[in-house]
């Protein structure tokens, strides 16, 4: 492989075994069974220390073991093992700073992961150990259009996990309520609260709920649980609320 200046180069590295493998074969050959660090006989054995690179002495020269990159060559299931447990660099860096582009927006990833977070909490609150403050859920994922009570596609996630609910506890029987910020009429707030706990209930109801087992109810502005001085406190007064009555 030659490296024209000025030309980026690069080459397709395509491994047939795993480092554990190749290390592994390397143990056979006596060669490899001397100290990786000559200075130092208490060193690994070479097979042992052996990596795998994405640089070569000859491309880089002196300057290799500057800009050699060591990699581990695992298998697939060692590997997707280990991506399940890596944060998005998006997520984690990105997300909601000046340079995200759906900033102040959902995305699917955040949407699945707070459906997974409410299908662990609905599993404590309908465990008959628990207490009455744990049956009391803030839905942050049921989203409605802006001064509307019609539920925005995002909240299929969560709702879809509500309806699943009740297929598995056909006894369930739940308060869904409506809440609202301070901003705005006081009156409209509380209309637009009932009316959004009621597109909840016939939503669930449409999906197999037993109307009988839902009560829906609006409580306005009068029941915050944060400042509404803020932006923030107001997003967080802008709720439903699922409250498990018995099952």
């Amino acid at each position: 492989m030659d490296a024209v200046p000025g030309i980026p180069t690069y080459f397709i590295f395509t491994p047939i075994k795993t480092t554990e493998e190749y290390r592994q074969e390397l143990r056979k050959y006596p060669e490899y069974n001397i100290p990786s660090d000559p200075t130092d006989p208490a060193s690994p054995p070479k097979w042992q220390a052996f990596n795998y690179e994405l640089a070569c002495a000859e491309l880089c020269g002196k300057g290799h073991y500057s800009m050699r990159r060591v990699v581990k060559i695992v298998s697939p299931e060692e590997f997707e093992e280990w991506n399940k447990k890596q944060k998005s660099y998006y997520l984690s860096s990105i997300r909601n700073t000046i340079e995200d582009p759906f900033k102040n927006k959902n995305v699917k990833v955040e949407l699945e992961s707070k459906a997974r977070d409410l299908e662990a909490n609905l599993v404590k609150a309908l465990d008959k150990a628990g207490t009455s403050e744990n049956r009391t859920l803030v839905l942050d994922n049921i989203y409605f259009e802006t001064g509307s009570a019609n539920l925005n596609n995002d909240s299929e996630y969560a709702l879809k996990v509500i309806s699943n609910t009740f297929a598995k506890y056909p006894n369930l029987k739940v308060e869904i309520s409506g809440h609202s910020d301070n901003v705005g009429n006081p009156a409209s707030n509380l209309s637009l609260s009932q009316e959004r706990a009621n597109s909840v209930k016939t939503y669930l109801t449409a999906n197999g709920a037993q109307s009988g087992n839902l009560t829906s109810i609006g409580f306005g502005q009068n029941k915050p649980i944060a400042d509404n001085s803020t932006e923030e406190g107001r997003g967080k007064n802008r709720r439903i609320e699922f409250k498990i009555l018995s099952f």
